[in-house]
C-alpha cells in the first residue's frame, strides 16, 4: 500500500516516466549491450535531482502558520507533500545514493 500526501506520488511517477524514456532511448540507439545498471543509475540520479528541487519548491509554503488576531487560533498553510510520511524532498538524496551505488556496482561487480 502506497501512502502519500499532496504531490508525494510524484516520487514514484517521475522515476517511472524516466525509466520508460531512457529504456526506449537505449533500445532505439541499439545500446542493449551495455550494462543495464548504467541507464538505471542515470534515471535515479536525474530523478533524485528533480525530486529534490520540486519537493523543496512544493513544501516551501507548508511550514507557514497564520494566526487569527481575534481568536488567537493558528492555521497551518498548505500541505506537506510526502511519500510514506517522509517529506518529498528527502527522497531526492535517496535517489542519488541509489544511482551512485549502481555506478560503483557496475564498475566493480
Amino acid at each position: 500500500m502506497i501512502v502519500w500526501k499532496g504531490f508525494g506520488i510524484l516520487n514514484i511517477v517521475i522515476p517511472g516516466i524516466l525509466f520508460v524514456v531512457v529504456g526506449s532511448l537505449v533500445s532505439a540507439l541499439g545500446l542493449d549491450s551495455i550494462d543495464f545498471r548504467l541507464p538505471m543509475a542515470f534515471v535515479f540520479i536525474v530523478s533524485g535531482v528533480i525530486i529534490w528541487y520540486l519537493g523543496k519548491a512544493l513544501n516551501a509554503d507548508s511550514d507557514k502558520v497564520l494566526v487569527d488576531m481575534e481568536t488567537g487560533q493558528r492555521y497551518r498553510m498548505g500541505t506537506q507533500h510526502s511519500l510514506f510520511f517522509i517529506p518529498m524532498h528527502y527522497w531526492g538524496p535517496a535517489g542519488l545514493a541509489i544511482g551512485f551505488i549502481l555506478i560503483v556496482a557496475s564498475i566493480f561487480i
